[in-house]
């Protein structure tokens, strides 16, 4: 099951080491920061740079998140497992259905490439292909669409690399 640990923004990394060291190995399967490629211009050019996906999350991969929550109490940064009141949930099913097709089991999502006929996207390539109606926004300047994902019980629109490469 994925768990979401937040943390502060910009922290992900070195918080990501530390959860890893202060839990036992067979207590969890992964702890990841999930990170999306997107094209940015600059000196003329377009480059293909890496950014998170959730800034301020981790996910964690385990099925036991008991362990996990009392490592977290210990930590004097701040931290802390979702869940409902007094209990840890796992991310919704959909969820982490979702997640793990983007991912395709990395830590990285790539870039999607699409056109736009008659008002309609559609995706020839990348992960979003075939997942149109996921996407609820398109910033064509940045090259981002936005798909809606529900995480601690809230509606959030995540940004993923989407370049239009034509539009009729």
């Amino acid at each position: 099951m994925w768990y979401v640990i937040q943390t502060k923004t910009g922290q992900e990394e070195p918080m990501r080491q530390r959860v890893e060291k202060m839990l036992p190995d067979n207590s969890y399967e992964d702890c990841k920061i999930l990170y999306y490629v997107k094209k940015k211009k600059y000196l003329g050019e377009w480059h293909e740079e890496r950014e998170r996906l959730l800034p301020g999350y981790m996910f964690l991969i385990t099925d036991d998140p008991q362990p996990v929550s009392e490592a977290l109490e210990r930590m004097t940064e701040f931290t802390r497992l979702l869940g409902a009141g007094s209990s840890f949930c796992p991310i919704r099913p959909e969820e982490e259905e979702l997640l793990t097709r983007l991912t395709n089991g990395k830590d990285e999502i790539g870039m999607s490439y699409g056109v736009i006929e008659k008002g309609t996207l559609k995706v020839r390539s990348g992960v979003l292909a075939g997942m149109e109606s996921r996407i609820k926004k398109i910033d064509r300047h940045k090259r981002k669409g936005f798909i809606s994902m529900r995480l601690d019980g809230r509606e959030k629109l995540v940004g993923i690399g989407l370049e239009i490469t034509e539009k009729s």
